[in-house]
């Protein structure tokens, strides 16, 4: 049969030829493509099925790059062809992203007993602009329900109950900064999830945050669960620990290490303190009065960036984030040391002057040669880039699926 899928723009914007639409079979994990014509309209020959539609495009609009996403769930092939709209938000692309987020977890070795170990997550935020990025009140929070796998309850007729009304939900709790930070053009900031300590001098395949650059996401009187987190590296000051804040329930901060949909937000107009204590945007889930079901609206127009992750191979269900936050998703297979890492703008990248001689090419870091596995497309090996003296401008299109790769080796342990 064949699915018509058009393209519905914000007012003041028209469609453009040739945008790629991805037509995914959520029951088979089979996924097509098809470019729209001038009218913003593509179509797809297709067997019977229940089908996810989606469609990311960049533009320069008066100086700003505005990311296009939409996605559209729900669509049921039977027995005649179908007809479906696809509505597209606008957004512009974040100066701070998420260049890499490490939550999988790593094997162990026989020697060390085996199995496999989860405590050693963390995140790198990097600054994709050309001018300083304050990250005063930036916040840490992660979507309930935290696995991809599980039944969604936030979903009703097809469609997320808070997407109309532009929120994510923060599950638990949050972290933000305690000090002033400033981060310069193309630097980056390590902030450890958990224990922030050399992990390699027990498990020789895990990262060693022992670095007194790093950040630690450490606050022992709010998230006690010493398994998470163990009393920081002496090389890390007191003056890097980040400020938790719970408002549900649990000892920790367990950002899922199978299908987290985890974003980085700036709250505007209060502090972070002042929004937790706030009454005015509690939500529970699924209607539940459980502490564990606690948490709080977070405005999409202060999300700074987002990344939504399935686990491989796995059943996953509907996405938690919004197409203007994360319009796609990212595959993980977990336990094997891997990490998402964002891909490189070739373009942008290559049109710096300042990098003539400077970018390393033939990247072979991705993990395209196993099953499932992904590659960064432009072939520039980012951390050898950097380490050359390089400037990288990465890839942010609010689409998981075209901004990130699996990556075979953490870059801390480069």
């Amino acid at each position: 049969f064949n699915a018509t899928v058009q393209l519905t723009y914000p007012s003041g914007y028209s469609p453009v030829e040739g945008v790629t639409v991805k037509l995914l079979n959520t029951l088979t994990g089979t996924a097509a493509e098809a470019a729209t014509d001038a009218t913003g309209t593509a179509v797809f020959e297709t067997v019977a099925g229940v089908y996810e539609a989606s469609a990311s495009e960049s533009r320069s609009v008066d100086n700003d790059y505005l990311v296009f996403n939409g996605v559209k769930s729900g669509l049921i092939v039977a027995d005649a062809d179908i007809s479906a709209s696809i509505t597209l938000t606008a957004s512009k692309a974040s100066r701070l992203v998420i260049k890499e987020l490490y939550n999988g977890g790593c094997l162990k070795n026989e020697e060390e007993g085996g199995g496999t170990y989860q405590y050693d997550k963390y995140v790198v935020l990097y600054n994709n602009s050309d001018a300083p990025v304050s990250l005063d009140s930036l916040c840490f929070g992660m979507v309930n329900p935290y696995n991809s796998g599980v039944t969604n309850n936030d979903y009703v007729a097809g469609e997320l109950l808070y997407a109309a009304e532009g929120w994510i939900p923060a599950g638990q709790g949050i972290w933000t900064f305690r000090s002033a930070v400033s981060l310069d053009p193309g630097k980056q900031i390590v902030v450890a999830v958990n224990s922030a300590i050399n992990h390699t001098q027990t498990y020789a395949n895990s990262v060693n945050f022992a670095n007194a650059e790093y950040y630690a996401m450490y606050d022992l009187p709010v998230y006690t669960n010493t398994n998470y987190y163990a009393p920081p590296s002496e090389l890390i000051p007191t003056s890097h620990y980040l400020k938790g804040y719970l408002y549900g329930a649990g000892n920790a901060w367990s950002l899922s290490v199978l299908s987290p949909a985890f974003f980085i937000f700036t709250p505007q107009g209060m502090t972070p303190s002042a929004f937790v204590a706030s009454a005015d945007n509690i939500h529970q889930y699924n209607n539940s009065a459980s502490a564990a079901n606690t948490r709080k609206k977070v405005p999409v127009e202060w999300i700074v960036d987002g990344i939504e992750v399935f686990q491989r191979g796995k059943t996953n269900n509907v996405k938690r984030l919004t197409p203007a936050v994360d319009a796609g998703y990212v595959e993980l297979t977990n336990y094997l040391g891997y990490t998402l890492y964002r891909n490189v703008d070739k373009d942008f990248t290559e049109a710096l002057p300042e990098n003539e001689g400077k970018l390393v090419y033939n990247y072979a870091g991705g993990t395209a040669d196993i099953e499932g596995g992904t590659t960064d497309p432009s072939g520039i090996d980012a951390e050898a880039s950097l380490k050359n003296g390089a400037r990288i401008i990465y890839k942010d299109t609010n689409n998981s699926t075209n901004d990130f790769h699996q990556r075979k080796l953490a870059s801390l342990k480069n």
